[in-house]
């Protein structure tokens, strides 16, 4: 297959999977040999604005356009002779659902971040990727920001000797996830799942060990439910600084498309995106503070909110180790570099990608590169064991919060196959 076109079918045309994944095939299609065969959703006039979004984006590479086949159930485009590669981008808690057929079929897949809503269901897919020998690749986009893999690349040197500790700092205007499907665990798992999951699993990237054990503390301190809130946004008159219209950032890790004003007429709460933030129903946290030991000692922290402001900041990453420290501004793309134990060196490195602007701070066009080498055989920079471990530690997490702020021991948690 080196030589052939890549065929995708995507399974979610959604944000995800269209606005980030589908454009960029689009526009590196020609270059990258990949083209997209075909769509499921169970809604296709979603799919039609898909279509639509894909190829406006190949039209402005200069690319010629797709006439993927629309499938309204998953099994219906893995079974597609058409399809080489299944990207699966739908609500978390379908994942199982789409990911067990893919991965038996023996055909390359992609499952988007979180790997799983449950840690059974983590564990579940992991176990199937295992049985079926048929390693996936996972979309945690720090694997594929060029400032977080270049950090990796410096601690690994050595410039700040043996690495000690860890925090992510997460400032978030994500008050998103309280208007979204994401509001609630049965779907998402939970907020801290979907964007913590990224962190979890840049802990265990950095930290070559395995957590051991857990505790955390959160809950809901601003997005507390209301008797009078309305339904949604668009029905609402109340002067808000939650508005779905005028809260959800625009920055490259929330690019908007097409694809997300299909949404607007919709009368079901899960498919809205304006729901009340202060509405019944929701059972998810909107701040925490996480604390990870590791095997080898390694700690590490996540001090996380998504009520705060939009700033250069809010996304921050730093390591300390026996001689000196790191710290990673994801907005601004830079690392703050102090060594030598403070006396000699002290330095700030720019790393944006050339792609810095778009989705993803540029991980998207990687990540599509990643998936090109990897549906030619290449080798998976991240696999589901990684995904499950990284749900494990978010689930984990929010089960001490549920419990007052017990210490967990990982081991005592579901598990599955290893690396």
């Amino acid at each position: 297959m080196s030589d052939a076109t890549i065929r995708v079918g995507i399974i979610g045309t959604g944000s995800r999977g269209i606005t980030c994944i589908g454009r960029q095939i689009a526009e590196q299609s020609r270059e990258l040999n990949i083209t997209i065969t075909a769509f499921c959703n169970r809604t296709e006039s979603r799919m039609q604005v898909a279509r639509d979004d894909v190829n406006a984006a190949a039209k402005s590479a200069g690319n010629e356009p797709f006439s993927p086949a629309f499938h309204t159930g998953a099994e219906a485009l893995i079974n597609d002779d058409n399809v080489d590669l299944v990207v699966i981008t739908t609500p978390t808690f379908a994942h199982l659902e789409a990911a067990g057929p893919a991965l038996r079929s023996g055909k390359k897949v992609y499952l988007d971040k979180p790997i799983a809503h449950t840690i059974e269901d983590a564990v579940a897919i992991r176990v199937e990727e295992h049985r079926s020998r048929n390693p996936m690749i996972m979309g945690f986009t720090r694997r594929y920001e060029k400032p977080w893999i270049e950090l990796h690349d410096m601690l690994e040197s050595g410039v700040i000797g043996d690495l000690k500790m860890m925090l992510i700092r997460a400032v978030l205007p994500y008050s998103f996830y309280f208007q979204t499907w994401h509001r609630t665990r049965a779907i998402s798992g939970g907020a801290l799942n979907d964007k913590a999951s990224h962190y979890t699993d840049v802990f265990n990237w950095f930290a070559k060990g395995r957590c051991r054990q857990v505790n955390a503390f959160g809950g809901r301190n601003v997005f507390q439910m209301r008797e009078d809130a309305p339904q949604f946004c668009a029905s609402c008159d109340w002067n808000c600084a939650y508005r779905a219209s005028e809260i959800r950032p625009k920055t490259q890790d929330q690019m908007r498309g097409a694809v997300e004003a299909s949404f607007d007429d919709e009368t079901d709460p899960l498919k809205r995106k304006d729901n009340c933030v202060y509405k019944a129903g929701s059972d998810i946290f909107d701040h925490a503070s996480i604390h990870y030991q590791y095997d080898n000692g390694i700690v590490a922290t996540i001090f996380y909110a998504v009520y705060g402001p939009q700033a250069e900041d809010e996304e921050t990453l730093e390591l300390v180790g026996t001689k000196g420290r790191m710290i990673l501004t994801r907005l601004r793309g830079e690392i703050d570099l102090v060594t030598d134990y403070g006396e000699r060196r002290h330095e700030i490195i720019t790393c944006k990608a050339e792609a810095f602007e778009t989705s993803h701070f540029g991980a998207d066009r990687k990540l599509v590169q990643e998936i090109a080498a990897f549906a030619r055989g290449g080798v998976s920079p991240v696999n589901g064991w990684y995904g499950m471990e990284a749900t494990r530690m978010t689930r984990a997490a929010m089960q001490s919060i549920d419990e007052g702020g017990q210490t967990l021991q990982m081991a005592d948690l579901p598990d599955g196959p290893g690396r």
